[in-house]
């Protein structure tokens, strides 16, 4: 409903979100932009289809007529006294007396309905008919994040533009501070002699308000814009903020910030080319794992119960083990064509496939998806990280991979 009042901004900059399902629009010296009332009406169903309007001269009245009565009317009396949003309880006192509808309490002597019915019937009636005050909790719209640079004559030589550019980014970094907010997505934009409008576009891994680093980056991609004829205006603009708050400073020496570095990679390889890994609700170590934008923020991981590889390979390869008893580890194994003695092993650890996730296969039961993993080390002090596929009991004979490496 906020963000449904602030659209509805367009026909007045008094809005108030009404829940659960309801905006206010106080429409005073508005209408005639819309060739008045009935067309800011048809303006509003052909932009929101189905929606049910009233115009009235209160505010509880609009809400009465566009949920109980004929919105093309501005009479409540017909209307019952739920309309006025009164509490169950008082209408259904007020109904045993017969007074069913807001015109038959309009009838009621003032006193009498105040000492046998409460302050509140007869204070929502005023305010319908605009004899009350009734507080409304408009909402302003956010701050645009926006700075324009208007010129004399046009400009075209890159120093021009180049200082304008870090201008702006010192005024708007200013604006961010006071506000302790930071842009996470900044756009920059040339309006040309020719009506061409090229423009830079600047994403940040976490908020930044750092006046010489957004400079930097858009003197990078400054290149890429043509000024053709010349460029009467420049603006810059925050298309997308987050919380900043201001960083204490102190003697002691400050932890590292790795977020210069990274909004730099981020703006010159793309969003789709740097990414952090995230975890994943999986027991299998190569799902366990998703691709997430470095704009999100970080998921700590778990540590586990049993040690994990440095180096996971991203699909197991088979190798050929012996094992002196079947379910112990293997002496030796042989992988790409080279054999490793194993002098030390620890486990097993038994990972089993995560079958509420896919479909059951008749042609192979679940005791063949199970692994025994193995971490062991050769005679060289190479550590690797094997496991078992199957069991000896199953139908199929088990197999061995190698899946990762310790260092």
């Amino acid at each position: 409903m906020a963000a449904l009042a602030l659209w509805c901004q367009l026909y007045s900059p008094l809005t108030a979100p009404d829940p659960p399902d309801g905006v206010l629009i106080d429409i005073t010296g508005c209408a005639h932009l819309f060739s008045g009332e009935a067309g800011m009406r048809a303006h509003m169903q052909n932009r929101l289809p189905g929606v049910q309007l009233a115009i009235a001269n209160t505010a509880l009245a609009a809400w009465g007529l566009a949920r109980y009565g004929a919105t093309e009317s501005e009479d409540i009396s017909p209307l019952p006294l739920a309309a006025l949003r009164l509490p169950e309880r008082a209408i259904s006192r007020l109904r045993l007396v017969g007074v069913k509808q807001i015109g038959a309490l309009m009838r009621l002597p003032r006193a009498e309905l105040t000492a046998g019915y409460g302050k509140e019937p007869a204070l929502q009636l005023d305010r319908a008919l605009g004899r009350a005050p009734e507080i409304l909790p408009f909402i302003t719209a956010p701050p645009a994040w926006r700075l324009v640079e208007d010129y004399a004559e046009p400009i075209w030589a890159p120093q021009q533009l180049q200082a304008a550019l870090e201008r702006l980014a010192v005024q708007l970094c200013k604006d961010l501070a006071e506000a302790s907010r930071g842009a996470t997505a900044l756009q920059a934009r040339f309006y040309r002699v020719d009506a061409q409008c090229p423009e830079i576009n600047l994403g940040f891994a976490e908020p930044c308000r750092d006046e010489f680093q957004i400079s930097k980056l858009l003197r990078e991609k400054l290149q890429d814009i043509d000024p053709g004829f010349g460029i009467e205006a420049t603006s810059l603009q925050a298309l997308e903020t987050e919380p900043l708050a201001p960083t204490q400073t102190g003697f002691t020496p400050a932890a590292p910030n790795f977020s210069g570095p990274m909004n730099t990679l981020l703006n010159r390889l793309g969003p789709q080319r740097l990414w952090r890994a995230t975890p994943y609700a999986s027991f299998i170590p190569e799902f366990a794992w998703r691709r997430q934008s470095v704009k999100l923020p970080a998921v700590p991981w778990q540590a586990p119960r049993f040690p994990r590889p440095i180096k996971l390979l991203a699909k197991p390869d088979a190798i050929t083990a012996i094992a002196p008893v079947p379910d112990d580890p293997p002496v030796q194994f042989v992988w790409r064509g080279q054999a490793h003695r194993i002098v030390h092993a620890t486990g097993p650890e038994r990972i089993a496939r995560d079958w509420w996730c896919h479909e059951h296969d008749d042609t192979r039961p679940e005791r063949e998806k199970i692994r025994d993993y193995y971490a062991v080390e050769d005679s060289h002090g190479v550590r690797f990280w094997l496991f078992r596929a199957g069991l000896h009991d199953g139908e199929v004979a088990p197999r061995w991979y190698l899946h990762g490496f310790f260092g």
